[in-house]
């Protein structure tokens, strides 16, 4: 990570970063394949038989949740030949592939085979999808396809210390947008997301005067996240009900980036949070939710409203954000080997960020 007490001038990612086929299948091997990736939230799949369909950098994979509440995280293909067996998000007693109605039971064991006299030499009794590492963090649930890889929460350990009083496992996770495609270059959505420099020049119509860029204070970063706050105005400080949150986090919006492909926004009565999928070098799938404190929904005159006016607001700073990350995306398409720059501590994070990425696609 970046030594913040000295002098340095900080460089934008190059532009062929945001645009080469090859860049991104360097990141797929060593980011998608290699790493923690961000899926969604518990809430998604809350009973049994809940599933929720997602990509880990191109691989298709599924969470399931079981019928002892665990989840767990399967390759998303039939065994037969290779067809997607769920798609979006729902629930299923049983996984049917829609092709030849091979069928699997949600712990992934195939019980199944149409005409199955006509597979005589084929031992199909312990045939099951290919499981997935899958962890849960405060509620984000994190797939791997490695299996030797620590706890998420050995990974995050400090940053459950800062975040400590908000208890974001606790959140109701209310709004889910299982598809959303962005324009742009999965890196330039989570830059975008994790710097409140851009905060009050391109979020007039949502973020920006509730939390300007003014506000903005420097955070932290560790190995596999960084953290800032972007506090709230005077006049617009929210109704807190959560008496574990002190003075200071009563004002405080807290962006934080969950590497490789996960942020978030949290204050004491909503968290924000996306989840990035690579589609190609210029295209991604953001999957993004609000999720609420318990304590403000029991809290407040009316939940339901609240909820409402938080997801109206980032809709509308969704669409903002969008066509800032798609007008990044058509500038890096002219190729040029200059590079920008980033403000000293506003845009640190982005840095940051950049950094892990080199550090694990072995560039230095």
């Amino acid at each position: 990570m970046l030594d913040r007490d000295a002098v340095h001038t900080l460089r934008a990612g190059a532009q062929r970063d945001y645009t080469d086929p090859a860049v991104l299948a360097r990141e797929q091997e060593a980011l998608f394949d290699r790493d923690w990736v961000m899926v969604t939230r518990a809430g998604a799949a809350p009973n049994p038989g809940d599933y929720v369909a997602a990509k880990l950098g191109e691989r298709p994979i599924a969470v399931v949740r079981q019928k002892d509440g665990t989840l767990r995280a399967f390759a998303n293909f039939c065994l037969h030949r290779y067809v997607k067996l769920l798609e979006g998000s729902g629930n299923a007693r049983r996984i049917v592939c829609p092709y030849h109605a091979w069928t699997y039971d949600i712990s992934g064991q195939l019980i199944g085979v149409a005409d199955r006299e006509g597979f005589c030499n084929v031992d199909t009794r312990d045939m099951a999808l290919e499981e997935l590492a899958c962890d849960v963090w405060e509620g984000f649930v994190f797939v791997s396809r490695r299996l030797d890889l620590a706890p998420v929460s050995q990974r995050l350990s400090k940053l459950s210390d800062y975040l400590a009083h908000y208890a974001v496992g606790s959140y109701e996770d209310r709004h889910f947008v299982e598809t959303e495609i962005w324009e742009g270059n999965w890196k330039a959505v989570v830059e975008n997301f994790i710097e409140s420099y851009h905060t009050t020049y391109s979020h007039k119509g949502s973020i920006g005067p509730t939390n300007p860029t003014k506000l903005a204070e420097p955070g932290h970063a560790h190995e596999g996240f960084s953290i800032h706050s972007n506090s709230y105005a005077p006049e617009h400080l929210p109704e807190v009900h959560n008496a574990a949150i002190d003075a200071d986090e009563r004002r405080q919006f807290h962006v934080v980036s969950l590497y490789p492909n996960g942020v978030a926004a949290i204050d004491p009565n909503f968290m924000w949070w996306m989840a990035m999928e690579p589609l190609g070098p210029g295209r991604t799938n953001a999957r993004w939710g609000v999720s609420f404190s318990p304590a403000a929904m029991a809290g407040m005159a009316d939940p339901e409203k609240f909820v409402a006016d938080i997801v109206r607001v980032l809709e509308i700073a969704t669409e903002e954000d969008q066509e800032m990350v798609r007008r990044v995306q058509e500038g890096a398409a002219f190729g040029s080997d200059r590079r920008g720059y980033l403000h000293d501590w506003l845009e640190i994070y982005v840095d940051e960020f950049r950094r892990y990425v080199d550090g694990m696609i072995g560039r230095a």
